[in-house]
């Protein structure tokens, strides 16, 4: 079932572009497909940022990331999908369409890695150093 959709994908992909150049004008049509490239590069793209933060939500950023692939994809419906997959209360949607044994897999990745800091201070193992080449 999931091939045909994906086989299904580049005729629905050319319809919608047929329908909204209608609506909005070719070249219009053309900008937003740019438009939404360039914001889905920009997601792709490794940014400096606070590694604690992603290392404690890591469905935020995985969800981020397959939103810019998904606008990177030229078409109106991957851009649907990959917009409902970056703003975060729309993720919900996505969410029920998963399979349980997805579901219940992040549990426990989400279980593991929100560790209250006194539970990781408690695995510090001290130690001496000494220079084998002095």
């Amino acid at each position: 079932m999931v091939i045909k959709l994906l086989l299904c994908l580049p005729f629905f992909e050319i319809i919608l572009f047929i329908l909204f150049g209608d609506l909005f004008g070719f070249f219009n049509a053309l900008i937003i497909i740019f438009i939404t490239g360039i914001i889905g590069l920009w997601l792709l793209f490794p940014r400096v940022t606070n590694i604690e933060k992603n290392l404690h939500k890591p469905l935020d950023w995985l969800c981020n990331r397959l939103a810019g692939i998904f606008l990177l994809i030229p078409g109106f419906f991957t851009d649907l999908f990959g917009l409902i997959l970056l703003v975060k209360p729309l993720r919900g949607i996505v969410w029920s369409f998963l399979p349980a044994e997805i579901k219940n897999f992040s549990n426990k990745f989400n279980a593991k890695t929100s560790k209250n800091k006194s539970e990781t201070e408690k695995k510090i193992i001290e130690g001496d150093f000494r220079d084998l080449d002095d």
